[in-house]
């Protein structure tokens, strides 16, 4: 066995290197997010557009709702925009049309940012047409800043024995995950080969006002099909979920024939003080990112991104994702507290917590009844902006693991149900305690650490 110090723990979580505080109130300046009655959205008579296309912005700034509509111009709406398509003119069935209503009942209203968005929202929620009005949040990426190699290897990849698991299945083709972060680098050498078609939701309107200290930078306006990474986070995450392996080249994914589809929803955003890099996008982008990526094929959904109040948007976009049977992994977040980050806290997500190579709980990792697995995210090498590659540590780093596993499970058994996909991660877990007497699962590290040749055993 090595010795302990041998692997150091990976540094405290630093707060600063977070756009925002601690305490500091997430909220979006001047949007708030509408979901309008049932009865109440077959009266819209405005033609509201499904977001902006870049280069063209139709704005609609009201709805045609008379109580709706006079509350829109007392706080000065500027744009008015579904987050989802309306219903398709087919209905599949019954209950299909009764999801798609719901889900293109939700829009994004933007307004004077001068305006209180509290109020606001207390204005709108008070209306018989509106069924929930709330904030617009802010997301941020769930990793903790890259920092220098400690080994030449990807050591992850052998604690959740890859390589026995690769004798069983190395991955499919038809299985799709999405990676609904900063996007990709579309033309790294070791994901191009995989990359299916993305898009960029990113939509932060034209002046996004950041954080104290921070400025937005890039692309942060319009959706289009060019979900380009300006960050690295995305590219990095992608990386270990699959790429192009056994090549002689680069660095080896969980998987090593499963297809990325980038969605980008977190912008690229930079700290004035000393020009560190981070992404951040809204509750509403992710929303329509995931809508997207379900509608379009993915089996399994990565989630390295997180923030600390739920939003209805994101809590009805996971349950369309769990509704068409798609495999959703979100990262727990690295405040190193017992806290909840969504979307990770939500029902039926699979959370992963992050450990070191010595099976220890990695010291930013957050905690919680709700963490199901746990998996390598200290020094975790994977591929990285401008065809590099980079080691970098986070909850954000630990849950493209889980993902890429999940991905093994389908190709080897594509009849598994997303339930059946969580129930065998957990099973299969290797159990880890911090202390003897601790229970199985525990909020530490649910029910432990992810063994990749235990589950794909299963199947």
């Amino acid at each position: 066995m090595p010795d302990k110090d041998q692997f150091p723990h990976a540094e405290a979580p630093d707060e600063r290197s977070s756009v925002f505080a601690p305490d500091q109130d997430n909220q979006v300046p001047g949007e708030v997010l509408i979901k309008v009655q049932p009865d109440a959205a077959k009266g819209v008579s405005a033609a509201v557009p499904t977001g902006p296309v870049r280069g063209v912005f139709a704005a609609a700034t009201h709805l045609g709702l008379e109580p709706l509509d006079q509350v829109f111009t007392d706080i000065g709406v500027r744009s008015v925009t579904r987050l989802h398509p309306p219903p398709a003119p087919i209905p599949a069935g019954i209950a299909a049309v009764a999801e798609q209503t719901e889900l293109s009942a939700a829009y994004r209203v933007r307004f004077d940012p001068a305006q209180d968005v509290s109020r606001a929202v207390q204005r709108l929620n008070a209306l018989e047409e509106v069924s929930v009005a709330e904030p617009n949040r802010w997301r941020e990426q769930a990793s903790v800043i890259p920092n220098d190699p400690l080994f030449a290897q990807q050591w992850g990849l052998k604690r959740i024995k890859c390589p026995e698991a690769w004798e069983r299945n190395r991955g499919s083709d038809s299985v799709s995950v999405a990676i609904i972060d900063t996007g990709v680098d579309l033309d790294h050498p070791e994901l191009a080969p995989l990359l299916k078609q993305g898009k960029d939701f990113v939509d932060l309107g034209p002046d996004p006002m950041a954080s104290p200290g921070w400025v937005f930078e890039g692309d942060f306006l319009g959706v289009d099909d060019f979900p380009q990474d300006e960050v690295g986070h995305g590219t990095h995450v992608a990386g270990t979920i699959a790429c192009r392996s056994n090549n002689r080249e680069g660095v080896t994914g969980v998987t090593w024939e499963c297809r990325l589809m980038p969605v980008r929803v977190l912008a690229r955003i930079r700290r004035l003080s000393d020009n560190l890099i981070s992404g951040t996008g809204s509750a509403a982008d992710i929303a329509a990112g995931i809508r997207w990526a379900v509608d379009h094929g993915a089996r399994v959904l990565n989630l390295s991104l997180g923030g600390p109040q739920a939003t209805e948007v994101e809590r009805d976009a996971i349950a369309h994702a769990i509704n068409h049977d798609v495999v959703v992994v979100a990262a727990m977040g690295n405040n190193g507290r017992r806290t909840q980050s969504f979307p990770a806290a939500f029902d039926d997500v699979i959370a992963v917590g992050a450990t070191d190579p010595l099976d220890r709980k990695a010291i930013f990792s957050n905690t919680g009844p709700h963490i199901d697995v746990s998996a390598p995210g200290v020094n975790i090498l994977s591929t990285f902006l401008d065809d590099t590659f980079s080691p970098s540590d986070g909850t954000s780093m630990a849950c493209p693991h889980v993902a890429g596993v999940a991905a093994l499970l389908l190709s080897l058994g594509p009849g598994l149900s997303a339930r059946d996909v969580r129930q065998i991660l957990r099973t299969t877990a290797k159990p880890l305690r911090r202390r003897p007497n601790d229970p199985v699962p525990n909020d530490d590290f649910g029910f432990g650490l992810v063994d990749a040749d235990s589950a794909l055993a299963l199947v």
